[in-house]
């Protein structure tokens, strides 16, 4: 299991309220003008050391404590190690979601672009295309129907397999995609789909380490795709964010097309 004392980054950090810093290691004032409900900063109630998170990432049963699955909220990163510190290279990538009304027929669709340095270019593992020409990823099924039970002892709809010491070294982030298949032609949208997450799991005890959860149903009426989380490749290893962040897209071509632009 994963053990670590604080989230890597935090895009729900708030600021400070004198230097309007917005860093996980705190602010850069002496006085350090922030605010914390307990008065101290550890990891049981999801504060950074020096500044306050807007809104935790709860455990079962209420408080934090380290070895438990890191629950995200939208923006935290954290590493992917084991409790060792010891990186993590296999990993079960599932995803989930549920039609809003019982018996629609939503076919939705998970899928990974793997993305160059600077965006500009992208391999795309999905239904058309399962493995990854090296082997670092590989869709295990395509769910159609929203019955699928999973690969590795879950509920999840699709699991994607991911070896990251494989991923080519021209590509340093995994964006993980979920888009409605012929969304156009069925008139389908993201209002018609509920409870979406995406958990990271060790392919080797079958625990989930990882989980993020969107919250709330995209906004926009139109909106058919979300770009749900991201892997991405750095010095000390790698790490994954969650974003939950949703857009229009006729395909996952055009998903993958337009998905660098929301992470």
């Amino acid at each position: 299991e994963i053990e670590q004392t604080r989230f890597l980054t935090n895009d729900n950090l708030q600021a400070c309220v004198k230097c309007g810093g917005r860093k996980v290691s705190g602010c850069s004032c002496a006085s350090k003008f922030f605010k914390c409900h307990a008065g101290e900063y550890n990891f049981q109630c999801v504060y950074c050391k020096n500044m306050e998170i807007d809104y935790s990432a709860p455990a079962f049963g209420g408080g934090y404590k380290e070895g438990d699955v890191i629950r995200l909220s939208q923006g935290q990163e954290v590493v992917i190690q084991h409790a060792d510190n010891q990186p993590l290279d296999n990993i079960v990538v599932g995803v989930g979601w549920d039609p809003v009304s019982q018996g629609d027929n939503m076919d939705v669709d998970s899928s990974v672009a793997l993305y160059s340095a600077r965006g500009c270019s992208y391999d795309l593992v999905y239904y058309g295309a399962k493995q990854h020409a090296s082997g670092c990823a590989e869709l295990l099924e395509d769910n159609l129907t929203g019955d699928y039970t999973g690969n590795v002892d879950s509920n999840d709809d699709e699991n994607i397999l991911v070896n990251l010491k494989k991923v080519p070294r021209d590509k340093d982030r995994l964006i993980f995609l979920i888009n409605i298949y012929k969304c156009y032609d069925r008139g389908q949208t993201l209002n018609d789909v509920k409870n979406f997450y995406i958990r990271l799991y060790d392919p080797t005890s079958k625990k989930i380490l990882i989980e993020y959860r969107v919250k709330n149903n995209p906004v926009r009426p139109d909106d058919t795709a979300i770009v749900i989380g991201m892997a991405t490749r750095k010095t000390a290893g790698w790490t994954f964010k969650a974003i939950g962040r949703s857009l229009r897209a006729s395909d996952v071509s055009e998903l993958a097309d337009s998905a660098i632009d929301y992470v």
